[in-house]
């Protein structure tokens, strides 16, 4: 054997011709996995691959709208705690969840609950998945799963914590579900467990549980298995008694309700299809531009696909029943403030149109072309969808500057604030309502989440109009009528001047508007606000006035009418940061230090 044929023989694996080939082919193995392992190997690539992305974009969030008002109001330990309603639902486990969360991670690191929240849609994808797989085969049911996974005008129920509470209903449910695809007793207690947290996690329990039921009673036909149903219901009726408000329900929403309804189901097969799928509030546009002709062309498709059939397999009627019954409840609680095209109806929408897709499309077998066609076609909506996540992201992102500014005045002027004062600038008001003294409580009990003074005067401007809007509110900035003056003041410190010149003499500063007029120009001349304040007089014409304090934007005060003095005292607060007075007179006028 010559040196190269030893080389060779160095270089092959020892063993059977059949692992020699398969040392060659290095795709020789994964081609041999059969497809059901493949598409779970798919599945969990997208799954790593969107928990990283989805922990990306929601990086510098905190606490949002609803949140804030557990933090503040559901920090005790009495069975009240946890069974008051939260906007009608009963959130037994979502409570017992943040609990664990505030009692961990407080206020103050809020990468848990960001998790958490992942971890609960990620549950929902897998479970779609199975659902799908097991009734259309494994590489629609990757598609199936991938479709929810990246469902960007669903992005509230995706990138807000918030709503793990949702996510649990429809994970419990889809669970019942696949639990009574069993047909046995086991199946059947695990199933009425399973429907049991669905409905202790959110007022969609409700409408899963009609949908579990229209299935036990029409499919089975048997009265005996009531009881699936029955349990978690007599005990979502106890508290139902002493909680249930009866002054929730609005009339006026049976009117909207077709509406909201039929706009509701568009919405759902817009976003699956992500035509429009903005459901941000700052997109202008609305899922309803693609939704109504494709909602149309859903139902003949199904109504088709029905007739084909011949029998309706008893998961239709059950799917379409929690769907309606989500919608129905939905707008006659809500149509009269909510639009049907919000992410966390799309969400819950879009899952249920997912699960009647494969469960009417069973039988159905795809040649290579079709099967490529309809990859192309979703992963096409999937990137048109991303782009919707990571403008609601964006929105998430722009609420905790703004939030810690806010939180960040109202500790600046704490010796100030009385414990029933309502934050009004804080991001997502009047429907977030935070209150001085439960948020200082919470704040000592599990952190503060407020900027020092410090950090407000870095942010962007808009968290710091925000700070100077509620320190104005805090503090109620107006002009007072001008007493006689006393004891002189200290002159205040001129910041700029603009359209004239200012003289100095004792603890005044006067100002003159130039001879002649310079267009674009504003007469004015901006001072800062000495710690007694200001009298303020103007010659010849109103004299308007503004102040502002960590922003650059302006706040009016009011005008000071001619020959009429005003006084202008903002009282001390624990920031060390100086208001800024802008005095912009049609005339002449005078700022002097008060003492």
């Amino acid at each position: 054997m010559g040196p190269e044929s030893t080389l060779r023989a160095r270089a092959r694996p020892s063993g059977t011709a059949a692992e020699a080939g398969a040392w060659r082919d290095p795709w020789h193995r994964v081609t041999r996995l059969k497809p059901t392992t493949l598409a779970w190997i798919a599945l969990a690539a997208l799954l790593v691959a969107a928990a990283a992305f989805f922990y990306y974009e929601t990086r510098g969030t905190t606490l949002w709208v609803d949140e804030w008002d557990w933090a503040q109001n559901r920090r005790g330990w009495d069975l009240d705690t946890f069974l008051r309603p939260h906007n009608g639902h009963l959130s037994l486990v979502p409570v017992a969840i943040y609990k664990l969360l505030f009692a961990t991670a407080g206020l103050t690191h809020y990468a848990p609950y960001r998790i958490v929240l992942i971890a609960a849609h990620l549950l929902c994808v897998g479970l779609v998945f199975v659902y799908a797989s097991r009734r259309v085969g494994s590489y629609l049911g990757v598609i199936a799963a991938a479709l929810i996974l990246f469902l960007g005008p669903a992005w509230q129920n995706i990138l807000s914590p918030f709503q793990v509470a949702w996510l649990i209903s429809l994970a419990a449910g889809l669970g019942a579900l696949l639990m009574l695809d069993r047909g046995d007793r086991a199946g059947d207690i695990v199933a009425s467990a399973l429907l049991g947290v669905s409905i202790a996690s959110s007022s969609l329990g409700i409408a899963v549980a009609v949908g579990v039921a229209l299935e036990v009673l029409w499919g089975r036909r048997r009265w005996r298995d009531a009881w699936i149903v029955a349990a978690p219901l007599a005990l979502y009726a106890l508290w139902w008694v002493p909680y249930h408000d009866v002054n929730a329900f609005a009339r006026h929403n049976i009117i909207l309700t077709p509406g909201f309804v039929a706009d509701s189901a568009a919405s759902a097969v817009a976003a699956l299809a992500g035509l429009e799928g903005h459901g941000t509030p700052d997109a202008g546009v609305t899922l309803l531009d693609w939704g109504r002709p494709l909602a149309v062309a859903a139902v003949a498709l199904l109504v088709w696909r029905l007739t084909r059939l011949g029998r309706v397999p008893p998961r239709v009627p059950a799917l379409l029943a929690i769907a309606l019954s989500f919608w129905i409840l939905t707008a006659l609680n809500r149509a009269q403030i909510s639009a049907p095209f919000a992410g966390r109806y799309v969400y819950v929408g879009a899952f249920i149109v997912v699960l009647l897709a494969v469960e009417v499309a069973r039988g159905v077998s795809l040649d290579w072309r079709a099967a490529v066609l309809i990859g192309a076609a979703s992963a096409a909506a999937i990137v048109s969808n991303i782009g919707s996540l990571r403008d609601g992201a964006r929105i998430l992102r722009s609420n905790a500057p703004a939030a810690e500014a806010d939180l960040g005045a109202l500790e600046a002027a704490r010796p100030l604030v009385k414990a029933r004062y309502v934050a009004t600038a804080f991001p997502g008001y009047p429907f977030v309502v935070v209150r001085a003294g439960p948020y200082f409580a919470a704040a000592k009990s599990l952190g503060s989440l407020a900027a020092t003074p410090a950090e407000i005067a870095t942010k962007a401007e808009d968290p710091r109009r925000i700070a100077d809007t509620e320190l104005f509110n805090i503090h109620r900035v107006a002009l007072q009528p001008a007493p006689p003056p006393r004891l002189p003041g200290v002159r205040p410190a001129v910041d700029s001047v603009a359209g004239g010149t200012v003289r100095g003499r004792g603890p005044c500063v006067s100002y003159r508007p130039s001879a002649v007029i310079q267009p674009g120009i504003t007469n004015s001349v901006d001072v800062t606000l000495p710690l007694g304040g200001l009298r303020l007089t103007a010659e010849g014409g109103p004299a308007t006035i503004s102040v502002r304090r960590f922003a650059d934007e302006l706040r009016p005060v009011g005008a000071v009418a001619a020959a009429t003095p005003a006084l202008l005292r903002i009282a001390p607060d624990l920031a060390p940061q100086p208001w800024h007075v802008r005095i912009a007179p049609a005339e002449r006028a005078t700022v002097c230090g008060v003492g």
